[in-house]
């Protein structure tokens, strides 16, 4: 029996996920997720999206003027979020002693304005807590498309995003799915800058700088980031 528009929409947020899935069975067989349409044109070949879903209404413009936290500049999650942190299900961060890179892993982006993104990241919160029965959104930090770099998980709070790995680790996620396109060099050159200024600011060496497919069984952050990734921690890129 065929489903109307509503129950499909419905039915589908049920089955949303999390981001970047820890097994290659689970990312070939997640469904598509439901995400608010860009203002652009959807590109040749692009994807089909629907209405968001939510009970609190975004703002209509969202400011992307960054402000510091700790030591970077990003765009604060009252920005983006509707709801604060469900604090009992937050765990305090031990001393950060590395950093992990993922990708967000579901359809591919073309939009880079503040407004858009931030609806994608409330859809991802959401998701994180429904499906994860996580307290925020499991990432620390995410850069969009057009290079900013926005907060995430308040970094006083441990992370959701490496299944068994979280303690002390940050969580950076680049918007995208970067086995289906490339990241843009503004998003390469941000993540670049936040990860060596972690790296000092925390005294993190280069070997603790990693990859979600480098700590678990993933194809995450795809092959488009993770052959940057590679580069920039030969070539001195990090430093």
């Amino acid at each position: 029996m065929g489903l109307t528009r509503r129950e499909f929409v419905v039915g589908s947020m049920g089955l949303l996920a999390a981001g970047c899935a820890d097994t290659p069975a689970l990312i070939s067989h997640r469904p598509g997720p439901i995400w608010p349409q860009s203002h652009r044109p959807i590109p040749e070949g692009g994807w089909k999206t629907f209405p968001p879903q939510r009970t609190t209404p975004l703002p209509r413009q969202v400011s992307a003027t960054p402000v510091p936290i700790g030591p970077i500049r990003a765009i604060p999650r009252q920005r983006w979020a509707t709801q604060p942190p469900i604090q009992g299900r937050l765990n305090g961060m031990s001393r950060v002693q590395r950093i992990t890179v993922h990708h967000e892993g579901w359809t591919p982006i073309w939009f880079d304005d503040a407004t858009t993104t931030a609806q994608r990241l409330e859809l991802i919160r959401q998701s994180h807590l429904e499906r994860l029965h996580a307290g925020d959104i499991g990432y620390h930090l995410v850069v969009d498309r057009a290079g900013r770099l926005w907060q995430g998980r308040d970094l006083r709070y441990q992370g959701a995003h490496v299944r068994n790995h979280n303690l002390g680790n940050i969580g950076i996620m680049c918007l995208g799915n970067f086995d289906l396109q490339r990241p843009s060099d503004p998003q390469i050159e941000t993540l670049r800058q936040t990860i060596a200024r972690l790296m000092k600011q925390n005294r993190i060496p280069l070997a603790n700088v990693h990859t979600h497919q480098e700590l678990n069984p993933t194809m995450c952050p795809g092959k488009s980031l993770q052959s940057p990734m590679v580069a920039l921690r030969h070539n001195g890129g990090l430093s």
